[in-house]
Protein backbone atom coordinates (compact mmCIF):
# COMPACT_ATOMS: atom_id res chain seq x y z
CA UNK A 1 0.00 0.00 0.00
CA UNK A 2 1.60 3.05 -0.97
CA UNK A 3 2.46 6.08 1.11
CA UNK A 4 -0.09 9.27 0.59
CA UNK A 5 1.64 11.96 -1.45
CA UNK A 6 1.92 14.71 1.47
CA UNK A 7 3.38 11.65 3.78
CA UNK A 8 6.11 10.93 1.08
CA UNK A 9 6.80 15.07 1.19
CA UNK A 10 7.06 15.54 4.74
CA UNK A 11 9.77 12.37 5.29
CA UNK A 12 11.78 13.64 2.48
CA UNK A 13 11.64 17.49 4.31
CA UNK A 14 12.63 16.05 7.74
CA UNK A 15 15.47 13.76 5.80
CA UNK A 16 16.61 16.74 4.35
CA UNK A 17 16.42 18.86 7.44
CA UNK A 18 18.39 16.05 9.58
CA UNK A 19 21.22 15.65 7.01
CA UNK A 20 21.47 19.76 7.18
CA UNK A 21 21.02 19.67 11.10
CA UNK A 22 23.90 16.81 11.29
CA UNK A 23 26.28 18.99 8.52
CA UNK A 24 26.06 21.79 10.52
CA UNK A 25 26.90 19.98 13.65
CA UNK A 26 29.68 18.20 11.82
CA UNK A 27 30.77 21.99 10.68
CA UNK A 28 30.81 23.66 14.28
CA UNK A 29 33.03 20.52 15.48
CA UNK A 30 35.41 20.57 12.01
CA UNK A 31 35.82 24.27 13.50
CA UNK A 32 35.72 23.96 17.03
CA UNK A 33 38.54 21.24 16.58
CA UNK A 34 40.56 23.75 14.62
CA UNK A 35 40.23 26.65 17.96
CA UNK A 36 41.79 24.18 19.88
CA UNK A 37 44.49 22.58 17.86
CA UNK A 38 45.33 26.64 17.59
CA UNK A 39 45.09 27.71 21.27
CA UNK A 40 46.86 24.42 21.86
CA UNK A 41 49.52 25.83 19.51
CA UNK A 42 49.55 29.36 20.49
CA UNK A 43 50.28 28.40 24.26
CA UNK A 44 52.87 26.11 23.41
CA UNK A 45 54.50 29.34 21.49
CA UNK A 46 53.71 31.57 24.55
CA UNK A 47 55.59 28.70 26.93
CA UNK A 48 58.30 28.43 24.39
CA UNK A 49 59.02 31.91 24.28
CA UNK A 50 59.01 32.29 27.54
CA UNK A 51 60.95 29.73 27.89
CA UNK A 52 63.56 30.97 25.49
CA UNK A 53 63.71 34.35 27.25
CA UNK A 54 64.01 33.55 30.56
CA UNK A 55 66.83 31.77 29.03
CA UNK A 56 68.53 34.55 27.42
CA UNK A 57 68.06 36.51 31.01
CA UNK A 58 69.97 33.82 32.50
CA UNK A 59 72.82 34.59 29.56
CA UNK A 60 72.83 38.22 30.43
CA UNK A 61 72.69 37.67 34.36
CA UNK A 62 75.77 35.14 33.68
CA UNK A 63 77.53 37.70 31.67
CA UNK A 64 76.84 40.48 34.09
CA UNK A 65 77.93 38.50 37.04
CA UNK A 66 81.07 37.81 35.25
CA UNK A 67 81.97 41.27 35.05
CA UNK A 68 81.43 42.52 38.37
CA UNK A 69 84.07 42.73 40.45
CA UNK A 70 82.11 42.25 43.97
CA UNK A 71 82.83 39.59 46.44
CA UNK A 72 79.39 38.15 46.93
CA UNK A 73 78.01 35.61 49.17
CA UNK A 74 75.88 32.79 48.69
CA UNK A 75 72.58 34.62 47.44
CA UNK A 76 74.82 36.48 45.03
CA UNK A 77 74.75 39.43 46.10
CA UNK A 78 77.58 41.93 46.65
CA UNK A 79 79.61 41.75 50.34
CA UNK A 80 81.78 44.62 51.58
CA UNK A 81 84.36 42.11 52.96
CA UNK A 82 86.94 40.27 50.66
CA UNK A 83 85.26 36.80 49.95
CA UNK A 84 84.85 35.79 45.76
CA UNK A 85 83.56 37.42 43.13
CA UNK A 86 81.39 35.29 40.23
CA UNK A 87 84.32 35.11 38.56
CA UNK A 88 86.72 34.22 40.43
CA UNK A 89 84.24 31.42 41.98
CA UNK A 90 83.18 29.87 39.08
CA UNK A 91 85.73 30.41 35.95
CA UNK A 92 89.02 31.54 37.80
CA UNK A 93 88.50 28.16 40.06
CA UNK A 94 92.05 27.76 40.90
CA UNK A 95 92.90 31.12 41.73
CA UNK A 96 94.06 30.51 45.40
CA UNK A 97 95.76 27.69 44.56
CA UNK A 98 99.33 27.63 44.54
CA UNK A 99 99.93 25.10 42.53
CA UNK A 100 98.19 26.48 38.89
CA UNK A 101 98.70 29.79 37.22
CA UNK A 102 95.77 32.27 38.73
CA UNK A 103 95.56 33.59 35.46
CA UNK A 104 94.32 30.38 33.37
CA UNK A 105 90.43 30.26 33.11
CA UNK A 106 89.69 26.98 34.78
CA UNK A 107 85.82 27.13 34.93
CA UNK A 108 83.32 24.80 37.81
CA UNK A 109 81.43 22.34 35.66
CA UNK A 110 80.35 20.83 38.78
CA UNK A 111 78.30 23.44 39.79
CA UNK A 112 75.04 25.41 38.59
CA UNK A 113 74.03 29.23 40.08
CA UNK A 114 70.69 30.53 38.81
CA UNK A 115 68.04 32.84 39.71
CA UNK A 116 63.95 32.73 40.02
CA UNK A 117 62.04 35.56 38.39
CA UNK A 118 59.01 36.58 40.53
CA UNK A 119 56.07 38.25 39.12
CA UNK A 120 57.12 41.82 39.87
CA UNK A 121 60.02 40.68 37.63
CA UNK A 122 62.71 40.27 40.50
CA UNK A 123 65.66 38.07 41.20
CA UNK A 124 65.87 35.63 43.60
CA UNK A 125 69.46 33.97 43.15
CA UNK A 126 71.34 31.26 44.51
CA UNK A 127 75.49 31.13 44.00
CA UNK A 128 76.41 27.53 45.56
CA UNK A 129 80.23 26.54 46.57
CA UNK A 130 82.22 24.89 44.56
CA UNK A 131 82.08 21.13 45.69
CA UNK A 132 85.57 19.57 46.24
CA UNK A 133 83.37 16.21 44.98
CA UNK A 134 79.75 16.03 43.63
CA UNK A 135 78.06 18.30 42.25
CA UNK A 136 75.96 21.60 43.46
CA UNK A 137 72.48 22.98 42.23
CA UNK A 138 71.31 26.81 42.77
CA UNK A 139 68.99 26.47 45.70
CA UNK A 140 65.45 28.32 44.53
CA UNK A 141 62.74 27.10 46.54
CA UNK A 142 59.94 25.40 45.11
CA UNK A 143 57.73 28.43 44.27
CA UNK A 144 55.83 27.64 40.74
CA UNK A 145 57.58 30.92 38.95
CA UNK A 146 60.66 30.49 36.41
CA UNK A 147 63.87 30.06 36.54
CA UNK A 148 67.24 29.72 35.31
CA UNK A 149 70.69 28.19 35.86
CA UNK A 150 73.73 28.61 34.24
CA UNK A 151 76.80 26.21 33.55
CA UNK A 152 80.21 26.61 32.90
CA UNK A 153 82.85 24.76 30.26
CA UNK A 154 86.18 25.11 29.09
CA UNK A 155 86.86 26.19 25.43
CA UNK A 156 89.44 23.73 23.22
CA UNK A 157 92.33 25.88 22.86
CA UNK A 158 91.64 29.09 24.96
CA UNK A 159 92.71 29.83 27.87
CA UNK A 160 90.97 33.83 28.24
CA UNK A 161 87.91 32.14 27.11
CA UNK A 162 84.89 30.06 29.14
CA UNK A 163 81.67 28.85 27.33
CA UNK A 164 78.30 29.20 29.59
CA UNK A 165 74.99 27.50 28.89
CA UNK A 166 72.06 29.01 30.45
CA UNK A 167 69.12 26.39 30.87
CA UNK A 168 65.28 28.46 31.41
CA UNK A 169 62.43 27.09 32.25
CA UNK A 170 58.91 28.47 32.41
CA UNK A 171 56.45 28.02 35.64
CA UNK A 172 57.80 24.95 37.65
CA UNK A 173 58.38 23.67 41.05
CA UNK A 174 61.61 22.21 40.12
CA UNK A 175 64.70 24.34 39.61
CA UNK A 176 65.41 24.28 35.78
CA UNK A 177 68.41 22.25 34.73
CA UNK A 178 69.55 19.96 32.35
CA UNK A 179 68.27 16.75 33.81
CA UNK A 180 65.00 18.15 34.72
CA UNK A 181 63.86 20.81 32.02
CA UNK A 182 61.84 18.56 30.54
CA UNK A 183 58.84 18.47 33.03
CA UNK A 184 58.43 22.26 33.33
CA UNK A 185 55.54 23.33 30.85
CA UNK A 186 58.07 25.14 28.55
CA UNK A 187 62.12 24.85 28.54
CA UNK A 188 64.96 26.16 26.18
CA UNK A 189 68.41 26.52 26.69
CA UNK A 190 71.04 28.79 24.60
CA UNK A 191 74.93 28.77 24.88
CA UNK A 192 77.39 31.25 24.01
CA UNK A 193 81.28 31.56 24.36
CA UNK A 194 82.64 34.40 26.54
CA UNK A 195 85.77 35.59 25.97
CA UNK A 196 88.34 38.24 27.98
CA UNK A 197 88.81 41.67 26.93
CA UNK A 198 91.58 42.48 29.08
CA UNK A 199 92.20 45.42 31.12
CA UNK A 200 95.73 45.51 30.44
CA UNK A 201 96.58 44.59 26.69
CA UNK A 202 99.97 45.03 26.65
CA UNK A 203 102.09 44.29 29.58
CA UNK A 204 105.30 47.18 29.94
CA UNK A 205 108.88 45.60 29.75
CA UNK A 206 110.37 47.43 32.03
CA UNK A 207 110.24 48.71 35.95
CA UNK A 208 109.65 52.06 34.99
CA UNK A 209 108.46 52.99 31.56
CA UNK A 210 108.39 57.10 30.92
CA UNK A 211 107.29 58.64 27.87
CA UNK A 212 110.22 61.52 27.82
CA UNK A 213 113.01 61.41 30.86
CA UNK A 214 113.12 59.48 33.66
CA UNK A 215 114.68 61.34 37.07
CA UNK A 216 115.68 58.89 39.74
CA UNK A 217 116.87 60.31 42.97
CA UNK A 218 116.92 59.37 46.51
CA UNK A 219 118.22 55.79 47.62
CA UNK A 220 115.76 53.76 45.19
CA UNK A 221 115.82 50.63 44.32
CA UNK A 222 114.97 49.63 40.46
CA UNK A 223 114.72 45.37 40.08
CA UNK A 224 114.21 43.30 37.19
CA UNK A 225 115.66 39.93 36.83
CA UNK A 226 113.29 38.90 34.40
CA UNK A 227 114.56 37.01 31.62
CA UNK A 228 111.73 37.50 29.13
CA UNK A 229 112.18 41.53 29.44
CA UNK A 230 116.20 41.21 29.22
CA UNK A 231 116.05 43.15 32.32
CA UNK A 232 115.14 46.29 31.30
CA UNK A 233 115.59 48.75 34.32
CA UNK A 234 114.16 51.86 33.16
CA UNK A 235 112.62 52.97 29.18
CA UNK A 236 112.42 56.47 28.50
CA UNK A 237 111.23 58.19 25.46
CA UNK A 238 114.53 60.76 26.47
CA UNK A 239 117.23 61.14 28.72
CA UNK A 240 117.35 58.75 32.02
CA UNK A 241 119.01 59.98 34.83
CA UNK A 242 119.81 58.57 38.11
CA UNK A 243 121.39 59.35 41.46
CA UNK A 244 124.27 57.90 43.07
CA UNK A 245 121.88 56.55 45.82
CA UNK A 246 119.86 54.39 43.21
CA UNK A 247 120.73 50.82 43.29
CA UNK A 248 119.70 48.76 40.24
CA UNK A 249 119.42 45.14 39.66
CA UNK A 250 118.86 42.75 36.09
CA UNK A 251 119.51 39.58 35.25
CA UNK A 252 122.94 38.20 35.98
CA UNK A 253 125.58 39.33 33.51
CA UNK A 254 124.17 42.27 32.51
CA UNK A 255 125.48 45.76 32.68
CA UNK A 256 123.53 48.03 34.36
CA UNK A 257 123.98 50.65 31.92
CA UNK A 258 122.73 48.30 29.42
CA UNK A 259 119.41 47.69 31.06
CA UNK A 260 118.92 51.33 30.75
CA UNK A 261 116.94 51.62 27.01
CA UNK A 262 116.50 55.45 26.49
CA UNK A 263 115.57 57.86 23.52
CA UNK A 264 113.29 54.87 22.70
CA UNK A 265 111.67 55.60 19.04
CA UNK A 266 108.29 54.32 20.09
CA UNK A 267 108.30 56.25 23.55
CA UNK A 268 109.23 59.35 21.97
CA UNK A 269 106.74 59.43 19.10
CA UNK A 270 104.02 58.31 21.42
CA UNK A 271 104.64 61.14 23.73
CA UNK A 272 105.47 63.79 21.07
CA UNK A 273 101.89 62.89 19.31
CA UNK A 274 100.60 63.64 22.82
CA UNK A 275 102.80 66.25 24.36
CA UNK A 276 99.87 67.18 26.99
CA UNK A 277 98.71 63.72 27.46
CA UNK A 278 95.10 64.79 26.97
CA UNK A 279 94.61 62.41 23.99
CA UNK A 280 95.38 59.39 26.26
CA UNK A 281 98.08 58.35 23.48
CA UNK A 282 100.30 56.33 25.92
CA UNK A 283 97.96 54.74 28.07
CA UNK A 284 96.27 53.50 25.14
CA UNK A 285 99.46 51.86 23.87
CA UNK A 286 98.99 49.30 27.10
CA UNK A 287 95.45 49.32 27.61
CA UNK A 288 93.88 49.70 24.75
CA UNK A 289 91.61 52.24 25.28
CA UNK A 290 91.26 55.77 26.27
CA UNK A 291 91.06 57.26 29.74
CA UNK A 292 87.90 58.01 29.76
CA UNK A 293 86.90 54.67 28.69
CA UNK A 294 88.71 52.98 31.28
CA UNK A 295 87.29 55.43 34.16
CA UNK A 296 83.78 54.61 32.63
CA UNK A 297 84.15 50.77 32.39
CA UNK A 298 82.05 49.06 34.72
CA UNK A 299 84.89 47.49 36.80
CA UNK A 300 86.54 50.17 37.19
CA UNK A 301 85.86 52.35 41.11
CA UNK A 302 86.32 56.29 40.10
CA UNK A 303 88.24 57.94 43.12
CA UNK A 304 88.52 61.79 44.20
CA UNK A 305 91.04 62.07 47.26
CA UNK A 306 90.87 65.25 49.56
CA UNK A 307 94.07 63.97 51.42
CA UNK A 308 96.24 60.62 51.83
CA UNK A 309 93.76 59.67 54.94
CA UNK A 310 90.97 59.91 52.73
CA UNK A 311 92.39 57.86 49.58
CA UNK A 312 93.40 55.33 51.77
CA UNK A 313 90.41 54.68 53.62
CA UNK A 314 88.65 55.05 49.98
CA UNK A 315 90.65 52.30 48.41
CA UNK A 316 90.71 49.90 51.49
CA UNK A 317 87.14 49.84 51.62
CA UNK A 318 86.73 49.32 47.82
CA UNK A 319 89.62 46.53 47.97
CA UNK A 320 87.75 44.72 50.64
CA UNK A 321 84.71 45.35 48.49
CA UNK A 322 86.41 43.65 45.59
CA UNK A 323 87.36 46.50 43.65
CA UNK A 324 90.88 45.72 41.50
CA UNK A 325 90.66 48.47 38.58
CA UNK A 326 91.16 51.98 40.37
CA UNK A 327 90.98 55.54 38.72
CA UNK A 328 91.77 58.72 40.50
CA UNK A 329 90.29 62.10 39.60
CA UNK A 330 92.51 64.18 42.04
CA UNK A 331 96.45 63.02 42.53
CA UNK A 332 96.85 59.27 43.75
CA UNK A 333 98.52 60.19 46.86
CA UNK A 334 99.10 57.53 49.85
CA UNK A 335 100.74 57.69 53.39
CA UNK A 336 101.18 55.47 56.23
CA UNK A 337 102.03 51.71 56.32
CA UNK A 338 99.34 48.89 54.24
CA UNK A 339 99.48 46.11 51.56
CA UNK A 340 97.33 46.51 48.27
CA UNK A 341 96.95 43.68 45.95
CA UNK A 342 98.81 40.50 45.84
CA UNK A 343 100.53 39.06 43.42
CA UNK A 344 97.16 36.53 42.70
CA UNK A 345 95.29 39.33 42.69
CA UNK A 346 97.22 42.61 41.84
CA UNK A 347 95.53 46.19 41.13
CA UNK A 348 95.28 48.79 38.83
CA UNK A 349 96.18 52.19 39.76
CA UNK A 350 95.40 55.33 36.80
CA UNK A 351 95.18 58.83 37.40
CA UNK A 352 95.70 61.65 35.06
CA UNK A 353 97.50 63.74 38.11
CA UNK A 354 100.36 63.09 40.07
CA UNK A 355 101.70 60.07 42.40
CA UNK A 356 102.62 60.47 45.25
CA UNK A 357 103.47 57.59 47.79
CA UNK A 358 104.45 58.00 51.33
CA UNK A 359 105.23 55.40 54.22
CA UNK A 360 105.57 52.15 53.72
CA UNK A 361 103.32 50.44 51.31
CA UNK A 362 103.63 47.58 49.49
CA UNK A 363 101.38 47.14 46.01
CA UNK A 364 101.18 44.45 43.51
CA UNK A 365 100.18 45.47 40.16
CA UNK A 366 100.30 48.67 37.65
CA UNK A 367 100.11 52.40 38.17
CA UNK A 368 100.06 54.59 35.45
CA UNK A 369 99.98 58.36 36.11
CA UNK A 370 99.30 60.60 33.25
CA UNK A 371 100.57 63.61 34.93
CA UNK A 372 102.49 65.93 32.28
CA UNK A 373 104.92 67.29 35.03
CA UNK A 374 106.38 65.02 37.12
CA UNK A 375 105.84 61.95 39.97
CA UNK A 376 106.76 61.14 43.36
CA UNK A 377 107.56 58.12 45.14
CA UNK A 378 107.81 60.12 48.43
CA UNK A 379 110.39 59.94 51.09
CA UNK A 380 109.16 56.30 52.87
CA UNK A 381 110.22 52.76 51.58
CA UNK A 382 107.00 52.09 49.04
CA UNK A 383 107.38 49.01 47.16
CA UNK A 384 105.67 48.43 43.59
CA UNK A 385 105.33 44.78 43.03
CA UNK A 386 104.73 45.23 38.81
CA UNK A 387 105.85 48.38 36.99
CA UNK A 388 105.00 52.19 36.91
CA UNK A 389 104.00 54.02 33.88
CA UNK A 390 104.17 57.41 33.67
CA UNK A 391 102.45 59.57 30.18
CA UNK A 392 105.53 62.53 29.82
CA UNK A 393 108.49 63.22 32.28
CA UNK A 394 109.05 61.39 35.85
CA UNK A 395 110.97 62.08 38.70
CA UNK A 396 111.81 60.73 42.20
CA UNK A 397 113.48 61.59 45.18
CA UNK A 398 112.31 58.82 47.87
CA UNK A 399 113.76 55.31 49.45
CA UNK A 400 110.98 52.78 47.55
CA UNK A 401 111.81 50.04 45.40
CA UNK A 402 110.00 49.05 41.99
CA UNK A 403 110.33 45.14 41.24
CA UNK A 404 109.34 43.84 37.95
CA UNK A 405 106.96 41.37 38.78
CA UNK A 406 106.08 39.40 35.13
CA UNK A 407 103.40 37.35 36.79
CA UNK A 408 101.46 40.04 38.86
CA UNK A 409 101.02 41.69 35.48
CA UNK A 410 100.03 38.91 33.82
CA UNK A 411 97.34 38.13 36.09
CA UNK A 412 96.07 41.54 35.87
CA UNK A 413 94.56 40.39 32.03
CA UNK A 414 92.34 37.68 34.06
CA UNK A 415 91.20 39.22 37.10
CA UNK A 416 90.45 42.87 36.00
CA UNK A 417 89.12 42.10 32.05
CA UNK A 418 85.83 42.44 30.88
CA UNK A 419 83.84 39.05 29.38
CA UNK A 420 81.97 39.77 26.01
CA UNK A 421 80.23 37.40 23.75
CA UNK A 422 82.23 36.10 20.91
CA UNK A 423 80.74 36.76 17.61
CA UNK A 424 78.96 33.12 15.97
CA UNK A 425 79.07 31.52 19.28
CA UNK A 426 75.62 31.79 20.26
CA UNK A 427 73.19 28.87 19.61
CA UNK A 428 70.10 27.44 21.12
CA UNK A 429 70.57 24.14 19.81
CA UNK A 430 73.04 20.88 21.14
Amino acid sequence: MSQPRSFQRGAGTLAVTLLLLFGMSAAALYVNRSLLFEQRVAADQVRSATAFEVAEAGLEWATGMLNSPNDIDTSCNPLTSALKSFRKLYVLTKFNDATNPSSAVIPATNVMPGCRIGSNGALTCSCPAVPNTGSAVAALGTSATPSFTISFATVPGETEAVQITSWGCTASSSVCTSTNASSADGSAHVTAILKLKPTLRAAPASPITCGTSCTIGGSFNIVNTDVSTNGILVNAGTTITSGNGVTMTSVPGLPTQNALVGSDSSLSALSSSDPTCNNSSMFNAYFGSTLAQYKADPSTKSISCSSTSDCKNQIDAAYQAGWRSFYFDTDFQLSGNSTLGSQHDPVTLVTPNALKINGTWDVYGLIFSNDADWNDLGTGSAIIHGAQVSCAAYRNNGNGTVTYDADALQNLRRTSGVYVRVPGSWRDFN
